[in-house]
């Protein structure tokens, strides 16, 4: 009887588990709907983007403050993102944007002693992260 029980029980924990893979599959997020989510987002962060560092040099504050802005909208977009293939570019994205609000506000509170250098990799990083968000979206 023993080994009846265990029967029954491997049976029922298999059943239960391809339930759950059922379930995922038919529940988990398309590239497409997780590249719609980012998309907007994205060419507004770029449009957002290419304004802040243009205005950075007449307004320093509002440039970072910009920059801060727009890596908490594309955070907020990003946790929206569970398809694992665009999730991992997303997620490098959003440490790119991260990385470049801090030099951003780091550079704003001390104009005299802006670091060009790091600004540049930062926004470098952007765009490589971005550039990689789009090409997980093509494929």
């Amino acid at each position: 009887m023993p080994s009846t029980r265990l029967a029954r029980a491997s049976v029922l924990g298999i059943v239960t588990v391809a339930g759950l893979l059922l379930t995922g599959c038919a529940g988990g997020q398309s590239t497409a709907e997780a590249c719609a989510i980012v998309q907007t987002t994205m060419e507004k962060a770029q449009e957002d983007l290419s304004e802040s560092v243009a205005s950075f040099g007449n307004d320093p504050a509002a440039g970072a403050d910009a920059v801060d802005e727009l890596a908490a909208s594309f955070s907020g977009a990003n946790d929206k993102i569970s398809n694992t293939e665009v999730k991992k570019s997303t997620d490098a994205a959003e440490k790119a944007l991260d990385a470049f609000a801090g030099e951003m506000r780091t550079a704003a509170d001390d104009p005299a002693n802006v670091d060009s250098e790091a600004l540049t990799d930062a926004l470098e990083g952007i765009e490589t992260t971005f550039a990689d968000v789009q090409s997980a979206c093509v494929a």
